[in-house]
């Protein structure tokens, strides 16, 4: 008969395994970016849908803008983990080279001068990656390509966080990750 103590160390290595214990704050959030080509609203890139090609509607997208945005809203203050973008997979996966994930609470040049958790380099096409944060607090969380005119695609963008200041009756070790 396994103890409680038993059950949660299984639970982490399940966790562990199945990298399931997660959750995607995104989808909670509010979104907007600096402007909308035809139908890419901003919001698609939270539907939780990783489809990569652009006609599958399912991808946010910019025109070609200077220093091009497209910005989170988690509508609390949020310790963030990763952030996980997914590129176009039909056309152009260069366009996100270069490409800064910022988190903060400003909302200053649209939330573009937050602190930055990571750039991105590359991300090849139709691919999903996981950028690690290591705890940043924001509110907000901001995807920029400074310095260049062009589009902005992110086919998804998940967010694994949990509250900022929210206690922990059992916190998983092994994740870092909250049970209530």
């Amino acid at each position: 008969m396994l103890t409680t103590v038993g059950i949660f160390v299984l639970l982490c290595i399940v966790g562990k395994l199945t990298g399931n214990l997660g959750e995607n704050v995104a989808r909670r959030g509010q979104v907007a970016q600096s402007s909308m080509y035809g139908n890419a609203k901003p919001e698609n890139a939270i539907d939780g849908n990783r489809a990569s090609n652009y006609y599958q509607e399912s991808c946010a997208h910019t025109n070609n803008d200077l220093n091009p945005w497209w910005r989170l809203d988690l509508l609390k203050t949020y310790k963030i983990n990763t952030v996980t973008i997914t590129n176009r997979q039909d056309c152009c996966p260069e366009r996100i080279n270069g490409a800064e994930i910022r988190i903060g609470n400003s909302l200053n040049d649209n939330g573009n001068v937050n602190p930055r958790c990571a750039v991105i380099s590359s991300i090849a096409a139709g691919a999903s990656q996981t950028f690690a944060c290591n705890g940043m607090e924001g509110r907000y969380i901001n995807i920029v390509i400074p310095g260049r005119r062009e589009y902005l695609t992110l086919c998804e963008v998940e967010v694994d966080g949990t509250l900022s200041g929210k206690s922990c009756p059992i916190l998983l070790v092994c994740s870092g990750q909250c049970w209530v």
